[in-house]
């Protein structure tokens, strides 16, 4: 049976937002389940089923894009949902600039890979499409700095070592820059013989230790 393309785009935005995505892909995302447009039900889909605990989020993530999506929806003469309008007031009166001062602060990112239905070759999680990879981050790093950021390499490497188990299972691998350590995640789960991760920051090092402690993977 042919997979539904709207099912397939809503589990693209659930990711993206889990994974902490910038808003303009968010956005997209958006877009793409309703057809080009945010529709109503879109909108529904992600009140019900990515924002459902909304103070998971780090606040000034979710009201900056709380504020892209309600403009978008306005430019394209849609009708926002009235939740969305709550939400970005709450944020707006609540949020205080300087919890930006906080440098040791941290936020999980959820990185997810999803794989075709029956396709459980690669999961300890046989039942589930979805496999999620928690990783701490640095606050004040969020914006594209260099440790402790996600970066688009690392999702493309770690997609690939999913994607091709054969390649990479019983062989030790060696990775410089290791950043929050995604990539070394994806090696231990596909069952690398030994995976060596290393990194030029003590900081950068200290929360890649910390990413490796976290009980990975969840589903």
């Amino acid at each position: 049976m042919a997979t539904d393309p709207s099912l397939t785009c809503c589990r693209y935005l659930l990711s993206a937002i889990l994974a902490m995505e910038p808003s303009y892909c968010l956005i997209s995302h958006a877009k793409a389940c309703g057809e080009g447009s945010i529709t109503e039900q879109v909108q529904q889909f992600i009140l019900d089923h990515c924002l459902s605990t909304p103070s998971d989020f780090y606040a000034p993530y979710l009201k900056n894009f709380l504020k892209k999506l309600i403009t978008q929806v306005e430019s394209d003469h849609g009708s926002v949902l009235d939740k969305f309008y709550q939400l970005y007031a709450q944020y707006i009166t609540s949020f205080k600039d300087d919890s930006l001062d906080k440098r040791d602060s941290r936020i999980c990112k959820r990185i997810s890979f999803l794989f075709p239905d029956g396709c459980s070759e690669l999961q300890t999680c046989s039942h589930s499409s979805v496999l999620n990879f928690p990783s701490q981050c640095s606050i004040n790093m969020l914006e594209g700095d260099t440790g402790c950021s996600i970066w688009p390499s690392s999702l493309f490497l770690s997609e690939l070592i999913l994607s091709h188990p054969e390649l990479f299972s019983n062989k030790v691998c060696f990775e410089i820059g290791s950043g929050v350590g995604l990539v070394g995640l994806c090696l231990a789960h596909v069952k690398a013989s030994k995976v060596i991760l290393s990194d030029g920051d003590l900081s950068t090092l200290a929360n890649t230790k910390f990413n490796l402690g976290v009980e990975q993977p969840e589903c």
